[in-house]
C-alpha cells in the first residue's frame, strides 16, 4: 500500500493497534509523548513525527489512542496539535475512551476548519488488537467514516456506526461499566470464599459450568489467584472511565449506585498506589478490609 497513515499515542493499546496496521500493509507516521515507544516502529521504517501536527501534515488520516480527555484536546487542538497539521478534508479518528462532551465538541471544531473528526473507541485489550478482533464503535459523519472503514476493518471483527461521536463515546463507557461491575463482583466473591475456607479455584470451576460464566471471569479469576496484576488495563484508567460515565449519567438524570460503589473501591486502590496495576488489583482493597493477608 502506498497510503501512509498517522498514529498518535503508542501505549499498551496504541502500540498493539499500530503494529496490527503495519502487518496489514500500511506505512505509518508515528508520535508518542514517551519517545521510546516509537523506537521499534521507526526501526521498521515508520516516519517519526516531532509532534502530532507533523504527523498530520504527512498523512490524510490520523488515528489516536490517548489516555484521557484533556490529553485528547491537547493533541488535537494544541498549537502543535493534529488539527493544525491536517490537510483540508483530512480525517482524525480518535479511538480512546474519553468524555462524550469532548468528542462532540471536537467534531464541531474540526468541521469549522473543513476537517473531519470521528470517534471510534474499541472494546477489547491488546491481544484482540494484535489479532484484529476488537469491537469498534464509530461515531461521526458517514462520508469520512466510509473513507477510513477499510483501515478500521483491519483492527476489528465488527464495526457499529453512529451519527454522532458522543454516541460512540457513551457506548464505550457503558460497556466499560460491565467490566467494572464484573471484576468488582468477582473480587468480592473470591474474598468471601477465601475467608470462609473455600478455594478460589473451586469457585471458578463451578462458575465455569454455569449460565453466568464468561471468558472475563475465568481469565481475571485465574490471574487474581496467580497474583498476577501486570496491567492489561490500568486501575487508574478504569477509575477515569467510571468517573466519566457517572458524570455523563448525572447530566441525563440517571443514578448508577452499583457503579458508584465500584468507583469508591478504585479510588482507594489509586490512593494506595495501585493505579498502575491491572484493574483487577481492587481485590487487594477488599482483602485489606477483610483483614486477609495476601495469599
Amino acid at each position: 500500500m502506498d497510503t501512509r497513515i498517522g498514529f498518535v499515542g503508542l501505549g499498551i493499546m496504541g502500540s498493539a493497534m499500530a503494529e496490527r496496521l503495519e502487518r496489514s500493509g500500511y506505512a505509518l507516521a508515528v508520535y508518542s509523548r514517551t519517545r521510546e515507544h516509537t523506537t521499534a516502529f521507526v526501526r521498521r521504517n515508520a516516519v517519526l513525527g516531532e509532534n502530532p501536527a507533523s504527523v498530520a501534515r504527512s498523512c490524510g488520516v490520523v488515528l489516536s489512542m490517548i489516555s484521557n480527555s484533556a490529553l485528547l484536546e491537547e493533541i488535537s487542538l494544541g498549537t502543535e496539535g493534529i488539527l493544525s497539521g491536517l490537510p483540508a478534508r483530512g480525517i482524525h479518528v480518535d479511538m480512546s475512551t474519553v468524555s462524550p462532551e469532548v468528542t462532540e465538541r471536537l467534531e464541531g471544531v474540526y468541521a469549522e476548519r473543513s476537517r473531519f473528526f470521528l470517534h471510534c473507541p474499541v472494546l477489547g485489550s491488546a491481544p484482540q488488537a494484535a489479532e484484529g478482533s476488537l469491537l469498534l464503535f464509530a461515531g461521526g459523519a458517514e462520508d469520512p467514516f466510509r473513507a477510513v472503514e477499510p483501515i478500521l476493518a483491519k483492527l476489528g471483527r465488527r464495526i457499529w456506526r453512529f451519527d454522532h461521536p458522543a454516541q460512540a463515546s457513551m457506548l464505550k463507557l457503558v460497556c466499560n461499566s460491565f467490566i467494572a461491575g464484573t471484576v468488582t463482583t468477582l473480587a468480592q466473591a473470591l474474598v468471601v470464599a477465601r475467608a470462609s475456607g473455600l478455594r478460589g479455584e473451586t469457585v471458578l470451576e463451578i462458575v465455569g459450568q454455569s449460565a453466568f460464566n464468561s471468558p472475563m471471569i475465568q481469565a481475571k479469576g485465574a490471574s487474581i489467584l496467580a497474583r498476577n496484576f501486570a496491567p492489561r488495563f490500568f486501575a487508574e484508567h478504569m477509575l477515569k472511565d467510571i468517573s466519566l460515565l457517572l458524570d455523563s449519567a448525572a447530566s441525563l438524570d440517571c443514578h448508577l449506585p452499583a457503579l458508584e460503589a465500584s468507583k469508591r473501591l478504585y479510588e482507594r486502590a489509586v490512593a494506595e498506589g495501585l493505579g498502575q496495576e491491572d484493574y483487577s488489583t481492587l481485590i487487594k482493597i477488599l482483602e485489606k478490609e477483610a483483614t486477609l493477608p495476601p495469599p
